[in-house]
């Protein structure tokens, strides 16, 4: 665990001075300390507060809490936060009308849990007492983490010892305090109460006694140099049988003691190591290789390309509509399409390394085959997918797949960037299905190295510099009120004919060279411009714009998008809407929790899009305060067909019921908006009801 200079403090500051608060932001920042703050005053406001993570609490002047409070509410959250009281000043007697601490106070204070006691005008004390419980907690955390790993390691190794077919036990002082069933066995014992106890030399043939004592006499006197022992074994029932032992330090119940492993059985025990490390990689459900056998596969496949010179590619194969799946057929229809699904991969590459990847996706790792070759037999397992009928008890699935290609060659780069590349072809394949998927996409290394991509990465840092980028606004018809002025806008990259570049044919670039996050500023500043200008004719209009993984993850941009919406002058409302991929925020759940909540303590609202895509859609929910979800392409991009109608008009009713609000997008045609409309959806959105356009012109019901 680092800590020192580099680490960022969240601080949660309890005070009514704001210019106090930022000056030690500002020293802490000078001092190499980035730092996040809150800034609070009451109780209330700090019971909401410690839903979030915090590193440090520092309480001044506050309108109704204590210090005793104050450790009260961080007791009861369970969470570990050092709090420094920071009074006016340090007295020997309290004066009235300010906050000030007496030394028997503060040694009061100390033993009810507060961890220091500093004045506010020691700004320099403070600083330093903030990076000293700063560098402190992190090692406490550092601590824990290791103590939860070195539990699961026992936990685990307890697990294989049970298990072991070798002769395993701990003894202290010389008798035994533990032994494993196979040791039992071998000395004829019944059960564990016979041998606790008992003294390891009790074991031993007498012939072996004296050599035995003065190999456990120099052992424990710390010569290690010698472990192993070979000596012939007493069983209790008199027989005898020659064996080897080992030594080796080790702990039991936290305590010190030594192992003896017996190697009666070595065969045995190598064949059971084996068992343990195929199981260690393999899918329960799928019966093909899990992750861990992907990437081990991975390594052997891209080292063979490079030293014998040879192809292989590697097939990234994501299930498009398991969250349908799974709201229709359930938890047993998204396991039977992910068994079906592995049947079908084994059968089109029966030599080939199989994996599944992901909760819906899976990995194909084929030797000795060429793009042509392998995107033929990528057609072909999309083909059979498609027309796959999987029962679910008396019910029938189908489902498609997105399939993307990397190859491999003594050139490839490392197996980060291969699986990358496959990953991105495949997400490619949805994008310019519109989100529909079924098709191939192979990676083309010419596409992002050649001349073209070079002016591309020109194009994109002179949009970006000078703002070329265009914004185009597409309306969402309010079912509960028509006048509702309520927007999501796109992007487009206007070329040098006029044409307008869509974002499937521009963001790969902009992912490749890393500017999803700049991309993301323009949109946001350039999109409230247009806000500002609407709002002086419409005070209650609002703006959904989507968002990339990359500013999901920027901790500065809640406090960018707060700033946003003072500069747009709203006395009330929320007149933005942050909007991410439910892919992007289940992959980063953590820090798309934290801030999340920050941009809806700053004043945005939070959509998810794709909502329902994958099997943890309901339980994200329980993570992140989305106000709005809209319901993911494969539920409605044909609502005529009663199985879609059914999953969609499911999750619809779920999101009601827990007071959250829905967008039906792709509405293209007056059938999807009937249909669409019945569901009860709040937000219906698509080219039937208005295209995107250069302006902000609410949608006609069509």
């Amino acid at each position: 665990m680092k800590s020192s200079t580099t680490d960022s403090l969240r601080l949660l500051v309890i005070d009514d001075s704001q210019l106090d608060a930022d000056r030690l932001v500002d020293e802490l920042k000078s001092m190499g300390t980035p730092t996040r703050v809150q800034l609070l005053d009451d109780k209330e406001e700090l019971t909401k507060a410690l839903r979030q993570p915090w590193d440090i609490i520092l309480l001044g002047r506050a309108y109704d809490l204590t210090p005793q409070d104050t450790v009260a509410l961080v007791r009861s959250s369970g969470k570990d936060l050092p709090i420094i009281v920071m009074p006016d000043q340090l007295s020997n007697t309290a004066v009235n009308g300010e906050l000030d601490t007496t030394p028997s106070e503060i040694a009061q204070l100390m033993e009810q849990g507060i961890t220091d006691v500093i004045p506010r005008m020691h700004l320099s004390h403070l600083v330093n007492a903030l990076r000293r419980e700063l560098r402190n907690l992190c090692f406490r955390r550092s601590q824990r983490e290791l103590e939860y790993m070195l539990s699961e390691a026992e936990r685990r190794a307890q697990l294989l010892l049970k298990n072991s077919r070798s002769a395993v036990a701990y003894f202290d002082d010389g008798v035994h305090i533990y032994a494993n069933e196979t040791y039992l066995q071998l000395f004829r014992h019944e059960s564990m109460e016979e041998l606790i106890g008992m003294p390891v030399i009790d074991l031993v043939a007498k012939e072996d006694i004296t050599k035995f004592k003065e190999f456990i006499k120099n052992y424990s006197k710390g010569d290690h140099s010698v472990s192993e022992f070979n000596f012939t074994g007493r069983r209790a029932d008199g027989s005898s049988f020659e064996a080897q032992l080992q030594l080796a330090p080790a702990s039991y119940e936290g305590e010190p003691c030594i192992q003896i492993i017996i190697q009666s059985q070595a065969e045995a025990s190598t064949e059971l190591e084996a068992q343990l490390a195929a199981v260690e990689r393999l899918d329960p459900l799928t019966g093909l290789g899990n992750r861990r056998a992907f990437e081990e596969a991975l390594i052997t496949a891209r080292t063979q390309a490079i030293r014998q010179k040879t192809q292989q590619a590697l097939l990234f194969v994501s299930v498009d509509n398991i969250g349908q799946i799974n709201a229709s057929a359930g938890l047993a229809g998204s396991d039977a399409t992910m068994t079906e699904v592995a049947k079908v991969l084994s059968e089109t590459f029966p030599q080939a390394d199989k994996s599944r990847f992901g909760e819906s996706t899976f990995t194909v790792i084929v030797k000795d085959t060429s793009s042509e070759k392998i995107v033929a037999q990528a057609e072909t397992l999309c083909a059979t997918i498609k027309d796959l009928l999987i029962s679910v008890s008396n019910r029938t699935v189908q489902t498609t797949v997105s399939v993307g290609i990397a190859m491999i060659g003594e050139t490839s780069p490392d197996e980060t960037e291969l699986t990358e590349r496959a990953y991105e072809a495949a997400d490619k394949v949805k994008l310019k299905t519109k989100g529909v998927g079924n098709g191939v996409n192979l990676y083309n290394p010419a596409e992002n190295a050649s001349e073209s991509d070079s002016a591309m990465r020109e194009l994109l840092e002179d949009a970006l510099e000078k703002g070329k980028f265009h914004l185009m606004f597409q309306g969402l018809y309010d079912t509960q009120d028509e006048l509702n002025q309520f927007f999501e806008v796109f992007v487009r990259l206007p070329v040098a004919d006029g044409k307008l570049l869509t974002p499937d044919e521009f963001m790969p670039a902009v992912q490749r060279f890393k500017m999803n996050g700049r991309l993301d500023r323009w949109v946001l500043l350039n999109a409230c411009k247009r806000l500002k200008s609407h709002l002086v004719q419409y005070p209650n209009a609002r703006l959904l714009i989507n968002l990339t993984a990359d500013s999901l993850q920027d901790p500065s941009l809640p406090a960018l998008t707060g700033k946003l919406i003072s500069a747009l002058g709203i006395s009330s409302g929320k007149p933005l809407v942050l909007q991410f991929a439910e892919n992007d925020v289940i992959t980063y759940l953590k820090i798309a929790k934290e801030n999340t909540e920050q941009f809806s303590q700053n004043g945005c609202m939070i959509s998810v899009s794709n909502f329902g895509s994958s099997m943890n859609s309901m339980d994200m929910l329980n993570h992140i305060p989305a106000d709005l979800l809209k319901i993911d392409k494969s539920y409605v991009h044909d609502l005529t067909v009663e199985e879609n109608f059914q999953a969609a008009q499911k999750i619809v009713t779920q999101l009601s019921e827990m007071g959250k609000d829905s967008i039906a997008a792709y509405i293209e045609s007056p059938a999807a908006m009937s249909k669409a409309w019945t569901m009860g959806v709040r937000f219906l959105q698509g080219y039937y009801l208005q295209p995107p356009n250069d302006e902000m012109t609410p949608p006609s019901q069509g």
